[in-house]
């Protein structure tokens, strides 16, 4: 009987085991189609908007804000963020939740757009199970590049500085004086927030 109760223990394990893995699979697999299709639509958007600069940026963010209040599906894209030293080549969406952070990098609402003066925030996750696009955020160091590319322009930012906060000190949000990007992530263990600043290169 204590033989057979093992067995079946041992069985029940592996059943799990299998079922937790099929499902890390299947959700890394729908996040990577995601964020296809969400670099896809970039490539695609309208050239009559992509000439207009700034004020493209806020009509795209717009109609992203317009299309997650009906179809959380249809995020548009804003930018794509690239950081040639950890490997990043990724669609950004308008927002932060949970959704759309499984498949892509979020802009903070309200912060400066990409090249403008304030404090672009963006945010990602290094969770494996999910878009691990900022799992290696912490390797970044003083003057490595980071590019914000919007179908009108290309953006270098060069980070100034790396540290870690407690997830209530918001502050880091906060606008600047100059052009400035703030990248936000969690760190291992997710109690805390590991916060990567950088200056626009000029």
């Amino acid at each position: 009987m204590k033989k057979k109760i093992i067995n079946i223990v041992a069985v029940i394990l592996i059943v799990s085991g299998i079922t937790m893995i099929g499902a890390t699979i299947f959700m890394k697999y729908t996040a990577h189609k995601r964020q296809a299709e969400l670099r896809a639509s970039f490539e695609k958007m309208d050239d009559s908007k992509s000439n207009l600069g700034a004020d493209a940026d806020k009509a795209t963010i717009k109609d992203s804000n317009s299309d997650n209040k009906n179809n959380e599906s249809q995020v548009k894209p804003i930018a794509l963020l690239i950081i040639p030293k950890i490997d990043i080549n990724v669609a950004v969406g308008e927002g932060t939740d949970d959704d759309l952070l499984r498949y892509a990098v979020g802009h903070f609402k309200n912060t400066a757009l990409p090249g403008e003066k304030g404090n672009l925030c963006l945010a990602g996750h290094r969770n494996f199970t999910y878009a691990e696009y900022f799992k290696d955020l912490n390797k970044l160091e003083k003057n490595d590049e980071i590019i914000v590319k919007t179908k009108d322009k290309e953006f270098t930012y060069l980070v100034t500085t790396s540290f870690i906060v407690n997830p209530d000190e918001v502050d880091v949000l906060s606008p600047t004086k100059d052009e400035t990007i703030t990248l936000v992530t969690c760190t291992i263990g997710a109690k805390q927030r590991l916060i990567v600043k950088g200056s626009l290169k000029k």
